[in-house]
């Protein structure tokens, strides 16, 4: 049971902290602003927002801005996120991540036996939209797994190279965002271009001339 307060939904009891309301507000006056994605931005609401400090690495403390959303705000988000985004970092001057709230079902849940535990719900599949959220609004184009003679797991993600300059800056704080949610450690990079790639950049760095 929920109670709705403007673009927030809590559970029943909980109250809204001031920087909800106040990112709350912020999306509720972008939904007026902008009329052509009035659609999407009016069934995205929050769940909470969080300031979270971390360690960037040069060893400088910094924070991003972790909103949390439903999982049925998700899909409207992902038409409009990057407008979403641009306008709380814009606002904040921080790096904003959006990730939407998942339920994981163990495979010792209980259930009838004709229902299967849906695929999506597995832990492994919930870490892997957990990573695509906080990599947005970039997409993932490669992935490696390491693994050391003591067993241990180092994992790299590659990020498409044409969204460099906007996520550069956003490298540290996906990655302690991810490893806070999931516990999991990665390491962040760009893939290489591809021929087509190469020629977009180098149209970019002629036009920024």
């Amino acid at each position: 049971m929920f109670n709705r307060r403007d673009k927030i939904i809590k559970k029943a009891g909980e109250k809204p902290t001031d920087l909800e309301e106040e990112v709350a507000k912020t999306l509720g006056q972008l939904k007026v602003d902008d009329k052509t994605q009035e659609a999407s931005l009016n069934i995205i609401f929050i769940n909470g927002v969080s300031n979270v400090e971390y360690e960037q690495a040069d060893g400088s403390s910094a924070q991003y801005l972790l909103v949390r959303i439903p999982h049925r705000s998700h899909g409207a988000f992902k038409k409009v996120g990057s407008l979403v985004q641009e306008h709380l970092e814009k606002k904040y001057q921080k790096p904003v991540l959006v990730v939407a709230n998942r339920t994981i079902i163990s495979p010792g849940a209980k259930h009838h036996p004709s229902q299967m535990r849906p695929r999506s719900r597995t832990l492994t599949a919930v870490n892997l939209e957990i990573l695509n959220d906080v990599c947005f609004p970039s997409n993932i184009t490669g992935k490696s797994i390491r693994v050391t003679l003591d067993g241990k797991k180092h994992e790299k993600v590659q990020l498409d190279p044409l969204d460099k300059d906007a996520m550069e800056n956003k490298l540290d704080a996906i990655m302690h965002c991810y490893h806070k949610l999931t516990t999991h450690k990665i390491a962040l990079g760009f893939s290489k271009p591809n021929s087509f790639q190469q020629k977009i950049l180098a149209q970019r760095n002629k036009d920024s001339k």
